[in-house]
């Protein structure tokens, strides 16, 4: 007779485990299941445990189960699309992502790896199979002391290992899972079960890594997704107990209740306020490998920036102080050389002396003298220049500057700011907006100022900046071009302020998104708009140049010094052609 260690009698120590490493609650659930144990998964911060496993699993199952599955939470992504993935590269992919987040988690508490190493049941004299590659592949990447003479698994071994720089970038489990699965299939090694199946006891069954697009849900299922939203939604975990609240329903206006841990007080109780629906546009894709242009291919959704606090706004210009000073001293000088006198005219601001003079020697000598004695001021045609500001705020750019003690999107915040005060002064009419996308389905594009208001009526929108999702460059210059193509008899320019390559989690292909840019600021090109790019990421300069050509891009070598050589970037690379 089999003996069994139950859920309950482990789930208090669990909590208080996940706690002690991550200082935030985890909700543990109890599964019931016919089979033997079943794999756990993960739902938001909930984590489903089998109700029982067998003795002879492991005393620690539970422990290494809930810990692996809240990796998922603490350093995953956004979910991996699995359209037109097949099961071998789904499998590969998620055993990388698996590697990832626990490499991660060993950096900050290296004696995990031993809690996990433990599974890792290898038996001698087992046949070559996809599932027991995958084991050996996985132990070697864990355990120092294990070595293996399959040549697949020291490829998949070095591929993660010689990468760790690159365990924090959003592609690395999709590029090395690929790698894997393609030289899995040349050994004609089938994942022989059909189904995604995990090769080690302890990890969840990966469902958290994969979003599905379905068009036409089948009642049952439509149910099920309605059901888990909706549990999502209304469940809140308490920081300090470790349980689950349910708070209330939300109902169709989008009101409610949340709780929301901060620094400064053990919780804030706010009220949750509908969001404003979202304007949704579709923009063609080029693919360079049909040298097809795909209409309608992307969906970008625009929403107008709530204000911010200006009080941020004013102290922000107070820290940068000295460098806003110099700036508008030349701002006004800009202004100043627009500024050109009209001549000879009977009427105007003052009076011009050489032709005053000529009007009295004509009296004096009996002649009809010229009237057109004054002079007025009177400016050139200043808003001659349409600039369009794109900031890139993808996830990237929430990471901290060396020696700056400011996130690179802080550093950005503050340079546009100090470029949008600038161009005010100096009399350009310019817009702001930032992007970022979650692939190709939602691009989303925040306007910050549009070319028809004031920068005092919105630099408030600025105040909070923040990254999130990934960099589809394509269809934001796409965008941009069509809002520059409505400002009528005027020269028009695109700014790109960017930290790397373009990347999205739908993409594959290295080469697919910077051809897909490139092929976007040509078309740019020959409606009439040209497009430079401030990049502040030197490893990106080759991918950089391809897209915008050479000497249409500046890399910025200290992104400490983005908000103080913001202004003169603009002054020396752009304004001049357009003069």
């Amino acid at each position: 007779m089999n003996e069994f260690i139950q859920f309950n009698s482990r789930v208090r120590s669990v909590e208080l485990y996940l706690r002690a490493l991550w200082g935030k609650g985890f909700g543990l659930q109890c599964v019931v299941s016919e089979q033997e144990y079943s794999p756990s998964y993960l739902i938001g911060t909930d984590i489903y445990l089998p109700a029982q496993i067998p003795l002879t699993l492991s005393d620690q199952y539970y422990r290494a189960a809930a810990t692996h599955a809240a990796l998922h939470h603490i350093y995953g992504r956004v979910p991996f699309e699995k359209s037109n993935l097949n099961l071998m590269q789904r499998t590969m992919i998620g055993l990388v992502e698996d590697l990832r987040v626990e490499l991660l988690a060993i950096r900050e508490f290296p004696g995990l790896g031993k809690l996990w190493i433990g599974f890792h049941d290898l038996q001698s004299g087992q046949a070559v199979s996809a599932q027991n590659l995958l084991l050996r592949l996985s132990l070697s990447v864990l355990d120092p002391q294990y070595q293996d003479d399959h040549l697949w698994v020291k490829k998949g071994k070095n591929l993660i290992l010689d990468e760790t720089g690159r365990l924090e970038q959003l592609n690395f489990s999709i590029d090395v899972g690929l790698q894997l699965a393609n030289d899995m299939g040349q050994m004609r090694l089938p994942v022989n079960s059909g189904k995604y199946e995990q090769s080690v006891s302890y990890r969840d069954d990966n469902r958290c890594l994969w979003q599905e697009c379905i068009d036409n849900p089948q009642p049952g299922e439509t149910t099920h997704l309605s059901k888990e939203k909706m549990a999502n939604q209304n469940r809140v975990s308490e920081s300090d107990q470790g349980r689950q609240i349910k708070l209330s329903d939300n109902d169709a206006a989008g009101e409610g209740f949340y709780i929301l841990r901060q620094a400064e007080a053990d919780f804030e109780y706010r009220r949750q306020q509908s969001m404003q629906p979202k304007d949704k546009l579709y923009y063609p894709e080029w693919d360079y490998r049909t040298q097809i242009l795909k209409q309608k291919w992307c969906t970008v959704y625009e929403s107008r920036c709530s204000t911010g606090s200006i009080d941020k706004v004013n102290s922000i210009f107070e820290s940068h102080k000295i460098v806003l000073h110099r700036l508008r001293l030349i701002a006004i000088r800009l202004r100043t050389e627009k500024l050109q006198r009209k001549r000879k005219l009977e009427f105007g601001d003052e009076l011009d002396f050489d032709p005053m003079i000529n009007a009295m020697v004509a009296m004096r000598l009996e002649k009809m003298p010229d009237m057109r004695v004054f002079v007025q001021n009177q400016y050139r045609q200043s808003k001659s220049l349409a600039i369009l500001i794109l900031l890139d705020l993808s996830e990237s750019t929430n990471e901290l500057v060396a020696g700056a003690h400011a996130s690179i999107s802080n550093l950005i915040r503050d340079a546009v700011l100090l470029l949008g005060d600038t161009l005010s002064i100096a009399d350009e009419k310019f817009a702001i907006y930032g992007f970022s996308s979650n692939g190709r389905h939602e691009v989303n594009i925040n306007n910050y100022k549009n070319f028809n208001e004031s920068f005092d009526e919105s630099k408030a929108r600025l105040s909070d900046i923040s990254g999130i999702h990934s960099t589809r460059l394509g269809t934001a210059i796409r965008y941009s071009g069509y809002q520059l193509s409505k400002q009528e008899d005027m020269r028009k320019l695109l700014l790109v302020i960017t930290d790397g390559a373009p990347s999205d989690v739908d993409v594959y292909d290295r080469n697919y998104l910077e051809k897909e840019s490139r092929h976007a600021v040509h078309t740019l090109k020959e409606s009439g708009t040209k497009s430079f790019c401030i990049n502040l990421n030197s490893v990106a300069d080759p991918v950089i140049e391809h897209i915008f050509g050479k000497g249409r891009f500046e890399t910025l070598d200290r992104l400490d010094r983005l908000p103080a050589v913001m202004f003169f970037l603009f002054l020396k690379h752009m304004r001049h052609w357009y003069q």
